[in-house]
């Protein structure tokens, strides 16, 4: 596949995902986070199930839907709760913290994983998507084993479903500045970085990077994304929301800067920019989110903050694989960083204004 290819199937991904995600997230608000997490465990293991016998690009286009839709059953409903769970047990406030732990423990997962896939894919090239098949099965026995608190139910004035998924919509996207200006900065960091998940494997072969090293340079850079996802909370509990997110803006610059300049293998130390922005701005905003969502259309609004995401990706993915199939690698970096830093400043002055009351001790609880 080319890049344009490999962007376009991503592409696809995400719009299963913007499909499923907002209903997905207002169906687990109705029938509970457990049930959704559930339907959203089997659709991963049915997804790889299909990847590991595929044998077209059709074949992989229908795996990433399966795929799609299973993590949109997932998205929101694990964070939702964990929020609920820590909320009845008093501890709301060490949300940041646990968000934090919760993306260190997968990020340690995908570093494991990285460090052996390159061996994996030497020996067979299949072997890596034939051992996601446990991996997914025992996500799934994890997921059936949890216990959901059970939720008051509240007295609503909608009268049916689509009357009050319209409601959330506007709450979230119209009528609520709060929730829409954290949404909007989510979106313009999450893509800034995002973007380079892709672009890093082919920036490392075009640097002259071995393919039998790119999995232990991925796993060390998702060990430094532990880190920083440990470290968030005393990290913005010193700086405060605002400067945390400030540095954030500052450092999607610094990483496509640092990438587009370099000549050598080195160059590759900047990719840590954007694992510290990762590690640093998500537990933020995903709490935020949390603190302005009712509570019970909460996955529905982290659900959508989601689609609004995978949208954006959906529409600039291949755009972006086609630039840089035609400009060259250095120079689309140049491009991408220019356009995403200031996408990320001008997302964080409405932010700034909407949540001036944030401090970083209301964030560190």
């Amino acid at each position: 596949m080319s890049l344009a290819d490999v962007m376009t199937l991503q592409a696809v991904f995400s719009l299963t995902v913007v499909v499923c995600e907002f209903p997905s997230g207002y169906l687990a608000d109705r029938i509970g986070y457990r049930a959704s997490l559930v339907m959203g465990g089997a659709s991963w293991l049915a997804g790889w199930l299909v990847y590991a016998w595929a044998s077209s690009f059709g074949t992989v286009v229908l795996a990433e839907m399966i795929l799609g839709a299973g993590l949109a059953f997932m998205s929101g409903a694990d964070r939702a709760l964990l929020w609920v769970s820590l909320e009845a047990t008093g501890r709301a406030g060490q949300y940041t913290r646990w968000e934090g732990r919760m993306r260190a423990a997968g990020q340690t997962s995908e570093a494991v994983s990285s460090f052996a896939g390159g061996w994996l894919y030497a020996i067979k090239p299949r072997l890596p998507f034939w051992l996601q098949i446990p991996v997914a099965a025992l996500g799934l026995a994890s997921i059936v084993a949890l216990r959901e608190i059970p939720r008051r139910p509240t007295e609503t004035v909608h009268r049916s479903h689509l009357e009050r998924a319209w409601h959330v919509l506007r709450f979230a996207l119209g009528r609520h500045g709060r929730l829409r200006a954290a949404m909007t900065l989510a979106v313009a960091l999450g893509l800034s970085s995002f973007v380079m998940v892709w672009l890093i494997q082919p920036y490392m072969r075009a640097h002259g990077i071995p393919p039998s090293w790119f999995g232990p340079v991925w796993a060390a850079a998702h060990t430094w994304l532990v880190l920083v996802s440990l470290a968030s909370a005393r990290i913005v509990g010193a700086l405060g929301v605002r400067a945390t997110l400030l540095g954030c803006c500052l450092l999607v610059a610094l990483g496509y800067a640092g990438l587009a300049v370099s000549t050598s293998v080195w160059g590759v130390v900047f990719y840590l920019a954007f694992m510290t922005l990762r590690g640093l701005q998500g537990p933020i905003l995903a709490r935020v989110m949390q603190e302005e969502a009712p509570p019970d259309d909460r996955v529905s609004v982290l659900s959508l903050a989601a689609l609004l995401f995978r949208l954006s990706f959906a529409i600039a993915g291949p755009p972006i694989g086609a630039l840089v199939d035609r400009v060259g690698m250095s120079l689309a970096l140049a491009i991408l960083g220019a356009l995403f830093t200031i996408a990320s400043l001008a997302a964080l002055l409405p932010f700034a204004r909407a949540h001036d009351d944030v401090g970083g001790d209301a964030i560190r609880g």
